[in-house]
């Protein structure tokens, strides 16, 4: 079943994180789990949104509420993200193409990154006060592998 498909909107779906997985898919943006316990990846990391277009979810998030609103806030990230300088309101400059979405909820914001991930887990069936995280971009390098002869 699609977003779109009928008029009751959310409430057609049987959990709100039902409802935000299906937008995840209408939006072309592939969600996944990892490993949340493990010890290389370290840290408060409730999900990772790479290049707009993947979301993991930490599989060691304790409940499916909580999962929601961590899959809103990486959604709202994933659709607001850029590798380029920009600054237009909201916007998540991330050259590495990485952003690391902590598991500290934040008080919803007025505007910015959250507010809009608090109002569709809201409109999901969410009970929340918020579905605003830290979040922080990670650095990252990148080097680019040598080929025989090029002289390096």
């Amino acid at each position: 079943m699609k977003v779109t498909d009928g008029a009751c909107g959310p409430m057609c779906w049987p959990t709100p994180l039902a409802f935000l997985y299906s937008v995840a898919m209408e939006t072309g943006i592939r969600v996944c789990d990892y490993p949340g316990g493990d010890p290389r990846i370290g840290g408060d990391i409730a999900a990772i949104v790479a290049g707009g277009t993947l979301i993991a979810l930490n599989s060691d998030l304790i409940d499916d509420g909580l999962h929601a609103d961590v899959l809103a806030m990486a959604l709202e990230v994933a659709t607001v993200m850029t590798d380029r300088p920009d600054d237009r309101p909201g916007a998540v400059y991330a050259p590495g193409g990485f952003v690391v979405i902590t598991g500290t909820r934040v008080p919803a914001p007025a505007a910015g990154v959250g507010r809009f991930a608090t109002l569709m887990a809201r409109k999901s069936g969410r009970h929340t006060a918020s579905a605003a995280f830290e979040y922080h971009i990670p650095h990252v390098e990148y080097h680019t592998p040598g080929f025989p002869g090029d002289g390096h």
